[in-house]
């Protein structure tokens, strides 16, 4: 076989007779291309094996056919912008193998990866909280009602939550996980879900209020955005009760 051959044998499925055969084949570049399968493979176990790591919250309740929903949130701490929260209810048989906390991936993965649970999710469900709302109730309580939200807009009734580190006002059964979306797959998959939609949403308002450079930021208080806060004053998307945000008198 041409070296040509052996990269599509080992790309598209080899056995272990052949794999057996090339690693006795002394040209340098089968080599090469054996050292690179091998590197494949090992990623390839350990994804496995952390993919079901992580199914582990969700299977206890699986096993007893019950469903359950993976809540998380993002964007508490920017100065700008909305709380975006999801519920994200995954079936038994998914194969979302890379799906991890969304601030652990890049934008084109958890892009890719969102796609990949819309079509697989058996229910998902986002809430949004807006600034005036985080005003009024405190980023933590908005927080916990935006995941309410979420909850609510399920077409699908969970017999479970799972949830990141909060406490959700609804009547139904729920874990409460510490760094969840690292632990869990269904709060994973709601924390890209919402890190997804929140984005979107900020790239609309970078649009409308472009100083501010939105796409960039996210909302977060980066000295690009604390400048354009003094120069151009504070938006309507701008959180009052956020400092440095409510000594700024000036209205964009």
């Amino acid at each position: 076989m041409t070296i040509k051959d052996v990269k599509e044998l080992l790309e598209d499925g080899v056995s272990a007779k052949q794999l057996k055969d090339l690693q006795t084949d002394s040209r340098a570049g089968v080599q090469k291309l054996l050292i690179q399968f091998e590197k494949r493979r090992i990623k390839r176990s350990e994804l496995l094996a952390k993919f079901e790591s992580k199914k582990q919250y969700e299977k206890a309740f699986w096993d007893h056919d019950l469903l359950v929903a993976g809540v998380d949130e993002v964007g508490r701490g920017p100065l700008a912008g909305p709380v975006v929260t999801a519920a994200v209810i995954l079936p038994t048989d998914s194969t979302l193998y890379e799906v991890d906390d969304s601030k652990k991936l890049s934008a084109k993965k958890r892009e890719e990866l969102y796609r990949q649970i819309c079509e697989q999710a058996v229910d998902i469900s986002i809430g949004v909280g807006s600034p005036e709302m985080i005003d009024r109730e405190n980023i933590y309580h908005a927080t916990e009602l935006v995941m309410k939200r979420a909850i609510d807009g399920l077409y699908v009734k969970p017999d479970h939550i799972l949830v990141d580190a909060m406490t959700i006002p609804v009547e139904i059964g729920q874990t409460k996980l510490y760094k969840g979306d690292s632990k869990s797959l269904s709060i994973g998959a709601a924390s890209i879900v919402a890190k997804v939609a929140r984005d979107h949403l900020m790239n609309m308002y970078a649009r409308i209020y472009p100083e501010f450079n939105f796409v960039h930021n996210d909302g977060y208080g980066t000295k690009e955005h604390l400048l354009a806060l003094e120069k151009y004053g504070r938006t309507p998307i701008h959180r009052l009760s956020f400092s440095p945000v409510k000594q700024i008198n000036k209205i964009y």
